[in-house]
């Protein structure tokens, strides 16, 4: 059977960088929703409207991709934590 190893403190780098990248998603998230308000400057409704839609599409998939980046930062830390907690109480000293 295979070895599997883990470096928890490996783990939770990672799960801390995921966590500051879905941070930044977010930010990009909120400032392309923001944006929406300048599409009236296209002087056409019909094409100010499409802007709108699109960048609100944009900032609501940004910000799903966020809450994602973000889960799998919570996880990865998460199992940095039990892979500690396992190797502290499960192996013998030594």
């Amino acid at each position: 059977m295979a070895r599997i190893e883990a470096q928890p403190d490996g783990l939770a780098g990672a799960g801390g960088a995921q966590r500051q990248l879905a941070g930044r998603i977010a930010e990009v998230s909120a400032r392309t929703g923001g944006a929406g308000a300048a599409s009236a400057a296209a002087g056409d409704r019909a094409l100010a409207s499409a802007i709108s839609d699109c960048l609100a599409s944009w900032s609501a998939s940004l910000a799903m991709l966020s809450d994602s980046v973000g889960g799998l930062g919570g996880n990865l830390t998460a199992a940095g934590s039990t892979y500690a907690a396992t190797d502290t109480t499960a192996l013998p000293a030594g």
